[in-house]
């Protein structure tokens, strides 16, 4: 899985929950820049 598909996987999971930024990024194995760039990019939305 690529970090786009593990930070998508990791807000879809904890939908119900308030999850931080740093959170996605940290599941995801990226920084905070490059997760909010790369989902972005992916999704047209933001994190």
């Amino acid at each position: 899985m690529n970090p786009t598909e593990k930070a998508l996987w990791f807000v879809e999971s904890h939908l119900p929950e308030a999850v931080s930024l740093d959170d996605v990024a940290k599941s995801s194995g990226v920084s905070r820049f490059h997760v909010t760039r790369a989902f972005g990019a992916a999704t047209g939305r933001s994190v």
